[in-house]
């Protein structure tokens, strides 16, 4: 599975290492002998080699002249210097060159199959990474050469109330996006509940990175089922199952297999976590209703991880009629924007205008009904876009309630007021609680730089949901949580160099960092130099 390269003008060095080291014990299975650098040099452009082990001392040419040629024309070999010398000048060379490792000859065979074995695990790391950016590179050159999908956008413009549900007008925009839809054909919405992704992505990786996994589950979920995957103007991940009057009922035992292998190979494949929410099966004019359930279902979860969440309530066996002519389609969208601004004065004016001048004779209980829906839609949709649920607010949790739910017309007006008034209230709310949040996140990272700090972790100390916290977070700072642990620990790691005489080992293990190879290398990356060069620059000044 895996070669190794061993370098030594000592021959008996090189039998000792090959056989007193048990390699198969760690997924070795060639190992390769040179005496001499010329020697390794043709190994190396024969083999593929994972692992080179080399000593620094040796006649017509050094190991190190090897590690930088190594480091310019076989970057994935990992190597672990031997030398002769204590003296650190030499590991610090090794090191600046790039080795994954440095020993004191003579080589004890435990302690060598111990730093193998992790370099080892460090290659195989590295080339799931390589494997990783190489499918990447292939969705991003998929995303750039993409073209609109008009069956998208339909489903877009319905969940977002753009469109209307209305027989007539509903027809006329199948038509135009080339969409079969009968009367009495049903549909299940599908949330893919991103949770968090396993690499430090930049935005425009990120936004590739989820085309990647609706591609998937365009592949996985609707295998064999008639569907659409796509993101919804809130930014969600969404699957629509079609399930047509005229054909078979869906197989949710098939389906509930899709879900589960869309989350496991997501996770292989993407290294992403993410759980999968599933509504019932709703005639066309509920679709909204089944949206804001998969959408509250997610914001109200905050332990469970890499699910898939099944409906806890049946399918319905009767059609409902559409949103009737009076209730205002157009209006919701102009109060869903003003909601989002903020505005309560002219949010509260816009209603009450639009009550006055509606003509209450075209009023039916379907009207009323779906006016009290659109409202609490538009309400759940915003606070779920800012990763809010309508059950943080105690004055919004009583209203949404169906038993207080006006009864007669002349109340709708008061509770529709009321429940944008409390939405307005619980947004100003959550952008005043978020500089504390990410307060009290910097302080417990700067209280555990030793220590292995997971996602999960902070947002149970500040009490929210982890992917709410994720982007609330970057919103706030423009930093991923990992780029946050990354900085606080590169900044101990600084102080300490200037402030004291601390040997640069027991820095990285201070800061969390159990390689020094490792820590040099991320400590360079951001800082621009090596710790040794930047102690050494602090220090002349």
């Amino acid at each position: 599975m895996y070669r190794v390269l061993i370098v030594d003008d000592q021959y008996f060095a090189l039998i000792g290492l090959q056989q007193g080291v048990e390699w198969d014990k760690i997924g070795v299975t060639e190992v390769h002998l040179a005496q001499n650098v010329g020697q390794a040099v043709e190994c190396l452009r024969q083999h593929d080699v994972d692992l080179l082990i080399c000593d620094i001392e040796m006649p017509g040419g050094s190991g190190l002249d090897l590690l930088a040629w190594v480091e310019q024309h076989s970057p994935n070999t990992l190597t672990i210097m031997l030398t002769c010398h204590a003296d650190f000048e030499y590991a610090q060379t090794a090191i600046q060159h790039g080795a994954f490792h440095y020993l004191l000859k003579p080589v004890d065979y435990e302690q060598m199959r111990k730093v193998a074995e992790d370099a080892i695990a460090e290659a195989s790391k590295q080339k799931e990474q390589r494997h990783f950016e190489a499918l990447m590179q292939d969705y991003r050159g998929r995303w750039e050469h993409q073209l609109p999908l008009l069956v998208e956008r339909f489903w877009q413009d319905i969940l977002s109330q753009r469109a209307s549900l209305m027989p007539q007008s509903l027809q006329r925009s199948a038509e135009t996006y080339g969409i079969s839809l009968q009367p009495g054909d049903r549909f299940i919405v599908v949330l893919l509940g991103l949770e968090k992704w396993k690499e430090n992505l930049s935005a425009r990786d990120e936004a590739i990175m989820e085309y990647a996994l609706r591609n998937l589950a365009g592949e996985l979920i609707l295998n064999e089922l008639e569907g659409v995957v796509f993101q919804d103007h809130a930014g969600l991940n969404l699957a629509i199952v079609h399930e047509r009057r005229e054909g078979p009922s869906v197989d949710h035992v098939l389906m509930m297999n899709n879900c589960r292998r869309f989350l496991s190979e997501s996770e292989r494949l993407l290294r992403c976590s993410l759980s999968v929410y599933m509504s019932p099966s709703v005639f066309l004019p509920e679709i909204i209703s089944a949206y804001a359930y998969v959408t509250e279902r997610e914001q109200r979860n905050r332990n469970l991880s890499r699910q898939v969440f099944t409906p806890s309530y049946p399918s319905s066996d009767k059609s409902t009629d559409p949103l009737p002519a009076a209730a205002p389609m157009a209006m919701f969208t102009e109060w869903a924007t003003i909601l989002e601004l903020g505005e309560q004065e002219e949010l509260d004016r816009r209603v009450k205008t639009w009550f006055r001048t509606l003509q209450t004779e075209s009023w039916t209980n379907e009207s009323h009904r779906q006016f009290i829906h659109g409202i609490l839609f538009i309400i759940h949709t915003l606070l779920a876009k800012k990763g809010l649920s309508m059950h943080e607010s105690e004055t919004l949790r009583v209203l949404a309630d169906e038993d207080n739910f006006p009864k007669h017309f002349g109340d709708l007006q008061d509770w529709a007021v009321d429940c944008l008034g409390a939405a307005v209230q619980l947004l100003k709310a959550s952008n005043q609680i978020s500089s504390t949040v990410v307060a009290k996140i910097r302080a417990y990272i700067r209280a555990r730089l030793s220590q292995e700090i997971t996602r999960e972790e902070l947002a149970s100390h500040v009490f929210l949901n982890p992917a709410y916290l994720s982007r609330m977070f970057k919103k706030e700072t423009g930093l991923s949580l990992s780029d946050a642990m990354i900085q606080e620990r590169i900044q101990e790691a600084k102080r300490l160099l200037e402030e004291t005489e601390i040997k640069i080992t027991e820095i990285a293990e201070n800061v969390g960092y159990t390689s020094l190879g490792s820590f040099s290398n991320l400590f360079k990356r951001v800082v621009g130099v090596t710790p040794q060069h930047y102690r050494a620059r602090k220090k002349s000044l």
